[in-house]
């Protein structure tokens, strides 16, 4: 019975009423934390049972007196040691006075059920704050997008020009208001799940909290406040860090200060608080002459969601999200972020955040060539590739826009380019794999820079972006002042002019091959050379679709060799792309589609020039038939 109580986790028990006799198993006495040497008494456990539970136990015993069966009943036992368990108890009637049963230790199941009631309680609190959340930002959209919609709407009136401005304005107003819904909220989203990547690149830390200043100076003058930013003089400070999340956490710091002041000056101020063996610290302080907050609202304002006046935040437009954000970048970057503030005399906010020492010197602003850019413009979106080929072209740069990866790539394989705007999804060859085919072009064309741009601004893609090789990333939707600005950093010192464009047939080496062999024996590679950019495409995609990929390098290298001997195409440097993917056991077939697109272009162009040569070679070659130089070449 020990034995069967011990594996059971239980104990049983026997008491006799006409004789007030107790007797307990020795599993009960290790489950209360008694000795065995201690003889159970009523008066001992009614002192041991917690007080608020002595009236269930005494009313349950006395049922089952009367019904014959004690119902399972929860008590709570105060050990010895201290320590409360949770003891269930059951029996039934033995005679007429007596009783027996069992008693089982649930402590562990009790703590395991509150803890899922917890959990319980706390996922229906977050539905419920999720659903506060939406309906917030279902009026936070919807508001904007009401002025938005009304003004596309008159716009398509064809007002007059004195009437076209402010419905433009209110537009781009509209838009802005809703980006910025949808930005914090894919912020908090990410912060709040801990996806934030920290970047560690070295850049001018005074020089970052400089252009701060400049980016909100029009939004305070507009509201007639002076906007201060000191502490930035003498040398640049170089840091390396992540500077595009200091201007985000910062910005939303900013634009609130000028938001929430009516009237009086909003400041900037960098300052150094300490170091360590790793980093230096350095405090940027945001202070308005707002209308300040109160004491009881200053303990949760960095709360998702809590607006400390929200009427006053409605009007203005905001989603209640950037206090909260800021916060929780500050302590992804290893910082911390403080507020003071006093009704009537303005708010104070205080970034302290570590950045190491530049291990190097810093990319600063030098000197960025000028002119026109050649851009090639990947973008499967027709309304996104008009707008953005019409912006870049107003700018005076010469844009070709192509509508998938493929013929992205069919485009900088003939011809040079200065920059690539990439979408990285598109039919046909996405952006990654069409990024990855470029840089397996040969020079230059593998060093043009890819700019890219998507809607999916995930960390984890933008790493696997720019593991395929881009050079820098855009998220859309795509503001027009920071696409121009972005294409601005990336300017790279002009190239040589280098004979890389379209197809050229080299007519000096064909007469250099009549000087050495005559005209047989040209006539014979030029029917080789149109046979083998028909035949040998085909060839090499049949080996890539059965993984041959040494065959199929083998076949893209032969066909280049033949190509490279007759002149400089295009096909030529596509074959070298695809020989490098073949030797990495990797081709895409919008690759391979690209490959019979050029070789078929091809066909034409060599058909045009061989129609020109001289007639004692058009003759030779009319005399050629294709088992005669399939058995001299294979």
């Amino acid at each position: 019975m020990n034995l069967a109580e011990s594996l059971a986790g239980f104990g049983h028990w026997r008491s006799d009423r006409s004789t007030g006799t107790y007797s307990w198993s020795p599993q009960i006495y290790q489950m209360i934390g008694l000795s065995t040497e201690l003889t159970p008494t009523r008066e001992l456990m009614l002192a041991m049972i917690h007080p608020d539970d002595v009236d269930k136990i005494v009313v349950a015993v006395n049922d089952a007196t009367r019904d014959g069966t004690l119902a399972p009943v929860r008590i709570r036992w105060n050990r010895p040691d201290g320590k409360t368990v949770h003891i269930l108890v059951a029996g039934q009637m033995d005679g007429p006075t007596a009783m027996i049963g069992i008693m089982r230790d649930i402590t562990e199941e009790v703590e395991t059920e509150r803890s899922l009631i917890a959990a319980r309680d706390q996922a229906r609190a977050a539905e419920r704050a999720k659903a506060e959340l939406l309906s917030v930002m279902s009026h936070e959209i919807r508001t904007p997008m009401n002025g938005l919609l009304n003004s596309v709407e008159a716009l398509r009136r064809n007002p007059d020009e004195a009437q076209r401005r402010p419905l433009l304005d209110t537009l781009n107003q509209a838009a802005s208001s809703v980006m910025s819904v949808v930005d914090d909220m894919l912020d908090y989203s990410r912060v709040e799940s801990g996806r934030v990547v920290i970047e560690s690149v070295n850049f001018d830390l005074k020089a970052a909290i400089r252009t701060m200043g400049h980016l909100f100076d029009s939004m305070a003058e507009a509201k007639g406040l002076t906007l201060d930013v000191h502490g930035l003089d003498g040398e640049p400070v170089i840091v390396c860090g992540d500077s595009a999340r200091l201007q985000q956490l910062l910005s939303n710091l900013v634009s609130n200060a000028i938001k929430f002041t009516e009237a009086g000056s909003v400041s900037i101020g960098l300052s150094p608080t300490r170091s360590d063996d790793d980093a230096d610290y350095w405090m940027v302080i945001i202070r308005d002459s707002g209308r300040g907050i109160g004491q009881e609202t200053l303990g949760r304002i960095f709360a998702r969601g809590d607006q400390v006046d929200a009427a006053r935040m409605r009007l203005q437009g905001g989603t209640g999200l950037g206090l909260a954000i800021s916060q929780q970048l500050a302590e992804a970057m290893g910082g911390s972020i403080a507020v003071s503030s006093d009704p009537g005399k303005g708010t104070t906010f205080s970034v302290e955040l570590p950045f190491k020492r530049a291990d190097g010197p810093a990319a600063l602003a030098e000197e960025v060539p000028t002119g026109p850019m050649r851009i090639l413009l990947a973008e499967d979106n027709p309304i996104n590739r008009r707008l953005m080929a019409g912006l870049l072209t107003r700018e005076g740069h010469q844009v070709i826009a192509v509508e998938d990866g493929r013929k992205a790539l069919g485009a900088i394989a003939i011809e040079p380019f200065d920059l690539v705007l990439m979408d990285m999804q598109m039919p046909e060859l996405d952006g990654i794999s069409a990024t990855r085919s470029i840089r397996a072009l040969d020079p230059p064309a593998c060093d043009t820079p890819i700019l890219a741009i998507s809607a999916d601004s995930q960390p984890e893609r933008r790493r696997i972006y720019f593991e395929a090789g881009i050079d820098s990333f855009l998220a859309k939707p795509i503001v027009s002042g920071q696409l121009l600005d972005m294409i601005a950093t990336m300017r790279r010192t002009k190239r040589a002019p280098a004979d890389t464009g379209g197809d050229k047939f080299n007519r000096e080496r064909l007469n250099l091959l009549v000087e050495q062999g005559g005209y047989d024996d040209a006539a014979i590679l030029m029917k080789m050379l149109l046979f083998d950019v028909s035949d040998r495409p085909q060839r090499i995609a049949a080996s890539v679709r059965a993984q041959a990929w040494e065959l199929a390098a083998a076949e893209a290298e032969a066909l280049r060799t033949l190509l490279d001997s007759f002149g400089s195409f295009s096909l030529s440097r596509l074959l070298a792309a695809i020989a490098r993917q073949c030797a990495r056991r990797e081709c895409q077939p919008a690759v391979l589609e690209e490959l019979f697109e050029q070789s078929r272009a091809l066909a034409l162009v060599l058909n045009g020039e061989f129609g020109a040569v001289p007639s004692p070679i058009a003759q030779a070659m009319d005399n050629v038939v294709e088992p005669d130089f399939l058995r001299g070449s294979r």
